[in-house]
């Protein structure tokens, strides 16, 4: 991911120039509770590696070796905000009907206002591992067989509804995804799809920031392969966006790169 934004360092304008490598680990665990119902877990980890160049008001490079109050070279691995969600589904001949809803633990680690602490000349960190508060999350999926080819609709919304200790409030998210799964063999399986996500503004203290997270959305094409191994079943994706149109400045990110690898206990 990268980002590109100007800053008064010491009185004359530094232009930031970001690039971010970020990966997620995500155990996801159901339990079958009896009838159509499962009790499900999603716990990930997420590591951020940042690296900071800084250009004079010309874009030319500049040596802040020490980085700066605002960014500097750091990697963090830290866990985000686990779910726990109630899953529902049911079948009708070649239809299949599901239902998720439950809540986001706040136990991500939340920072403090960097834009107030950046205005008072203090150093700060503006990655936010969890929304610090518990989110409701909703969601709906439909899937059907049509030949060979298995479809899937889902949505997914996960609900801000109020300020975290830090008077920080992140935005309402929403993401829906067409899905097409295709056998090429009794193992291998083409994968394709596309996305949509949808992120509302954050706030903080009800204000918004103008050089914060101000609201984006994005749609991307992905294409992928699964391998059937025993009980479990490996995967590959690649997704690419095609449009990102945010608010005010932000990432631009150029690929999607997802490893999946599931497992089924009869």
């Amino acid at each position: 991911m990268h980002h590109e934004h100007p800053t008064l360092e010491t009185g004359s304008l530094t232009w930031h120039v970001q690039d971010f490598t970020t990966s997620e680990l995500g155990l996801v665990a159901s339990r079958g509770l009896g009838g159509h119902l499962a009790l499900e877990t999603i716990l990930p980890v997420r590591a951020v590696s940042a690296t900071i160049d800084f250009l004079d008001a010309q874009r030319r490079p500049l040596d802040l070796s020490g980085g700066s109050i605002h960014h500097r070279d750091d990697t963090l691995l830290r866990p985000a905000d686990p779910w726990l969600l109630l899953h529902a589904a049911r079948s009708a001949g070649a239809v299949t009907l599901a239902l998720r809803a439950g809540v986001s633990l706040p136990l991500g680690r939340a920072e403090e206002n960097p834009f107030e602490l950046g205005r008072r000349g203090l150093p700060h960190q503006h990655l936010q591992f969890g929304t610090g508060t518990w989110d409701p999350l909703l969601g709906i999926g439909i899937g059907r067989r049509v030949g060979r080819l298995n479809l899937s609709l889902t949505g997914l919304a996960r609900f801000v509804v109020g300020e975290n200790a830090h008077a920080y409030r992140a935005g309402h998210r929403y993401a829906a995804s067409l899905q097409a799964e295709r056998p090429l063999s009794p193992r291998w399986h083409l994968l394709a799809g596309a996305d949509v996500m949808r992120e509302q503004s954050e706030t903080w203290q009800g204000r918004r920031e103008e050089e914060g997270n101000l609201g984006r959305t994005d749609v991307l094409l992905g294409v992928g392969v699964a391998r059937t191994l025993g009980a479990g079943s490996l995967s590959l994706s690649l997704r690419v966006p095609i449009v990102s149109r945010a608010a005010s400045a932000q990432l631009d990110y150029p690929l999607l790169v997802s490893i999946g690898w599931s497992w089924q206990r009869h």
